[in-house]
């Protein structure tokens, strides 16, 4: 099958995609074809001359772990979430700008023919002659043990951000307590249950985790002890581009929420939330359960 003066972008890890390149070297003469990983010069590029085809090979978490993850078999490293989450939103935000995306996952058996397929209907090409196929790679080795130690993280963020990726559409996603961070002890997991007795300060934060670009609504789902008395709060939303606000003060103990709505300009930058108690305090427990995040 010849394509000359195509560009193929090709987004994945390992050796199924280095099969998968193979594949389009032999199938699509003439190509070019550019592997490329998360950077905002290269979403740049491609928001001002959108790519023709794209093909992700294996849009799924953690298909292809990297090659220090045996270093923390215990936990999920930060900088392995992060760096899968960034995958996971720059494939989401390069699908959004190709006019065709191309997924390859499962069997390899079946990938020539998709391929052949899918380059026949965008060039309206004739089947291309039988030739020897390249040599397939080993079977996928998911990250199982990377995978389990991510946790609600994997079920309520990583994983639809993927499942969404080829569509281009954002997901509705959550992030659960497990993703934020103790202002009381920099660096450290945020706790079921935090102690707001004290001077008013930042009680949590983080993740440091992407969205794509576009409007989001954020609902944080927040609780506190009967003996928490009267005390202000501020949840901050920074995206970089701006910090957007919200004002409560809690008067009594339960489960609340509250509403925040906020913009991503850039869907490569990482986001922190701040929950910021503007009080002292003599007493009293909150707990951050979760942000949920639905686009608007």
């Amino acid at each position: 099958m010849r394509d000359e003066g195509t560009t193929i972008l090709l987004l994945g890890q390992g050796p199924r995609a280095a099969y998968a390149r193979a594949l389009l070297q032999q199938g699509v003469a003439g190509a070019a074809i550019e592997e490329t990983w998360p950077a905002p010069e290269t979403l740049a590029r491609y928001s001002a001359a959108p790519p023709v085809f794209l093909v992700l090979v294996d849009p799924q978490p953690f298909a292809a772990p990297a090659a220090d993850a045996a270093a923390t078999p215990d936990m999920l490293n930060a900088d392995l979430l992060r760096a899968e989450a960034l995958r996971a939103v720059f494939a989401l935000e390069l699908a959004r700008r190709a006019g065709t995306t191309l997924v390859l996952d499962g069997d390899i058996a079946g990938w020539p023919a998709a391929l052949a397929a899918t380059m026949q209907a965008l060039a309206g090409s004739a089947p291309a002659d039988q030739r020897p196929m390249p040599a397939p790679p080993p079977p996928l080795a998911m990250g199982g043990d990377l995978a389990a130690s991510a946790g609600p993280l994997l079920d309520l963020y990583l994983g639809p951000l993927w499942r969404a990726a080829a569509a281009g559409h954002a997901p509705p996603l959550a992030w659960p307590r497990e993703a934020f961070l103790d202002g009381d002890a920099p660096g450290a997991p945020l706790p079921a249950v935090i102690e707001v007795a004290g001077r008013a300060r930042i009680v949590a934060y983080g993740p440091y985790l992407p969205l794509p670009a576009g409007a989001w609504s954020a609902t944080a789902w927040l609780g506190f002890s009967p003996d928490i008395g009267r005390l202000p709060f501020i949840l901050e939303i920074d995206s970089g581009a701006e910090i957007s606000r919200g004002f409560f003060e809690v008067e009594r103990g339960g489960f609340f929420s509250l509403g925040l709505d906020f913009q991503v300009a850039d869907p490569l930058h990482p986001l922190e939330v701040r929950l910021i108690s503007q009080d002292s305090a003599l007493e009293g427990q909150a707990a951050l359960i979760e942000v949920r995040l639905d686009p608007a």
